[in-house]
């Protein structure tokens, strides 16, 4: 029981924020990219795809370490803690891409800004 209610959980929770930061992520991959829509949408469209993979690859392998679950409680604080766990690590996760976009956009502006001062 303990299983289905854990995954019912994670799963519904990783598509809602996956769908989510895919469809508000967009604009803010379209202005990192400088308006070049197809790099825009196809990095999204990327980051998508490993971020179920990654979060939800993670929350079937962490049905392997699972304790013997006695009664109630053991129950709601077991599958508090896992899927606490995997709200954290989307977070960084999250943190973390945004992290690289933003150096990523300020490499790009700083290329481009040195090719239009040489020519």
């Amino acid at each position: 029981m303990a299983y289905i209610i854990y995954l019912l959980i994670t799963v519904y929770v990783i598509v809602i924020v996956g769908n989510t930061l895919h469809k508000n992520g967009r604009p803010f991959l379209i202005n990192v990219f400088h308006q070049n829509i197809l790099l825009a949408d196809s990095i999204n469209s990327l980051l998508l795809t490993g971020y179920y993979l990654l979060n939800i690859g993670y929350s079937i392998i962490t049905l392997k370490i699972w304790v013997k679950i006695y009664t109630f409680r053991q129950l709601a604080e077991i599958v508090s803690f896992k899927i606490g766990t995997i709200l954290f690590l989307l977070g960084v996760m999250h943190l973390f891409n945004i992290w690289v976009l933003i150096i990523a956009q300020k490499k790009y502006r700083n290329k481009k800004i040195n090719l239009s001062v040489n020519h």
